[in-house]
C-alpha cells in the first residue's frame, strides 16, 4: 500500500506494521534512532526477539472458548488486558506533547502506565486529567532527595505504585555512543543496593516495584528488602550487550519469587502472542515500550490506544486457538518447545 493510501486508512483498521511505517514517516530520523537503538552490537535486542520466537503454542480446537476474558488485576486495579506501558524516557522527542499523549492513550484503553523518572513532566503533570492507573519508576542517580520528593507526591495523589529502575550501574548506550540525559547533561550512574529498596519501602504506603531484575539471586534480595513487585528487564538491550533475553530469565525469577510478589516482563514483546508466552512462564503482565512509541509517533494518543488494542486482540486470538478461557488459565501447558531451543527447561 502506498504511503498516501496508508495515511487515508482509518486508524481502527491500521495494523501494527502499518503504524510502524507511519511512525518512521512522521518522526525525525534522529528520534527514531534513539528509540530503536540498543547497546554496541545490539545482540541483546536481537536475542529478546529470537528467544520469544522459539516458544510455540499448542493449538486446541475441541472446546467452547469463543470469548476469553483478557482482564487481570495488578495493585488493586482491574485492567482490561495484561498489556501495560513501559517506563520510556523519550516520548517527548517523538511528539511535542508526547509524554501526556501517551498517558492519554493509556486512559483511552484503560491500561496501567509505568512512568520513567527520566521524563520531564512532574508527578502532578503526568496525572493531570488522566484516568489510567500510574506507577512512577525513579532513578536513584538523581539523588535520594529528588526521588523522595517525587515518590511521596505520587503516593499522596493516588498513584498505583512507585518503584526504582536499578540497572543503572552503567548508562544506556546506542551502539557505541552514550546519549545525553533528558536534561542534556552526561548520564550518571548509581550502584544498586537492597538498602535503597528498604529505604523506599519505609517511605511510602503504596507497593514498591523494582525493575532491572535479570538474576534469581537479585530477585530474592529485592524481595527480602521489601519489593512488592519485580520487573524482569534488560532495558530493551540498551545496557549490557550479549545479555540473556528477558524471557529466558523469566522462569528463574518467577521460581525465585515463589508466589511472594508478582513478576512482570519488560523487553522484547512485539505481538500479543508474546504476552501469552510470558504469562505462560509466570509473568503477571507485560510492559510494552517500542511498540507504544510506534503508536505515539504515528497517531498520538489514539495511536497508543490502537497498539494496546492490537496486542490485546492478538492475545485473545491465541486464547481462543488454545482453548484458554481466562488470563488465570494460561499455564506452561499453553506452550510447546521449539526443537532448536536449548534454554527453556520444563516442557
Amino acid at each position: 500500500m502506498s504511503l498516501q493510501l496508508l495515511e487515508q486508512k482509518p486508524l481502527e483498521n491500521l495494523s501494527l506494521d502499518e503504524l510502524r511505517t507511519l511512525f518512521r514517516q512522521r518522526v525525525r530520523p534522529e528520534a527514531i534512532e534513539h528509540v530503536m537503538g540498543a547497546a554496541e552490537s545490539e545482540s541483546t535486542l536481537k536475542r529478546n526477539r529470537k528467544a520469544l520466537d522459539r516458544l510455540l503454542f499448542r493449538q486446541r480446537i475441541f472446546h467452547d472458548v469463543t470469548d476469553p476474558d483478557t482482564s487481570m488485576e495488578l495493585f488493586g486495579h482491574r485492567l482490561p488486558s495484561p498489556a501495560l506501558i513501559s517506563p520510556v524516557g523519550s516520548f517527548r522527542i517523538l511528539r511535542k506533547n508526547g509524554e501526556h499523549e501517551v498517558a492519554e492513550g493509556a486512559s483511552l484503553f484503560g491500561t496501567m502506565m509505568f512512568i520513567s523518572g527520566a521524563t520531564q513532566s512532574t508527578v502532578d503533570q503526568w496525572a493531570e486529567g488522566i484516568s489510567a492507573p500510574l506507577v512512577y519508576m525513579a532513578y536513584l542517580s538523581k539523588g535520594r532527595e529528588k526521588v523522595l520528593s517525587a515518590v511521596k507526591r505520587a503516593d499522596e495523589i493516588g498513584y498505583a505504585a512507585v518503584g526504582l529502575t536499578m540497572d543503572t550501574l552503567q548508562p544506556t548506550k546506542l551502539r557505541d555512543r552514550v546519549p545525553l540525559s533528558s536534561d542534556g547533561k552526561p548520564r550518571t550512574v548509581h550502584l544498586s543496593s537492597p538498602d535503597d529498596v528498604a529505604w523506599l519501602k519505609n517511605e511510602v504506603s503504596v507497593p514498591v516495584v523494582v525493575k532491572g531484575i535479570m538474576n534469581p539471586d537479585d530477585a530474592r534480595i529485592a524481595i527480602d528488602a521489601g519489593a512488592d513487585c519485580l520487573v524482569v528487564s534488560n532495558h530493551g538491550g540498551r545496557i549490557l550487550d550479549f545479555n540473556r533475553a528477558a524471557i529466558e530469565v523469566l522462569p528463574e525469577v518467577v521460581d525465585a519469587a515463589d508466589n511472594r510478589v508478582p513478576v512482570l516482563l519488560d523487553s522484547g514483546a512485539r505481538r500479543g502472542g508474546d504476552i501469552a508466552k510470558a504469562l505462560a512462564l509466570g509473568a503477571r503482565a507485560v510492559l510494552l515500550g517500542r511498540p507504544i512509541c510506534w503508536g505515539l509517533g504515528a497517531a498520538g494518543p489514539e495511536g497508543v490506544a490502537r497498539v494496546l488494542s492490537i496486542f490485546t486482540d492478538e492475545l485473545r486470538r491465541v486464547m481462543i486457538m488454545t482453548g484458554t478461557p481466562a488470563i488465570e488459565d494460561i499455564t506452561p501447558a499453553l506452550l510447546s518447545l521449539d526443537p532448536n531451543n536449548v534454554w527453556f527447561r520444563g516442557m
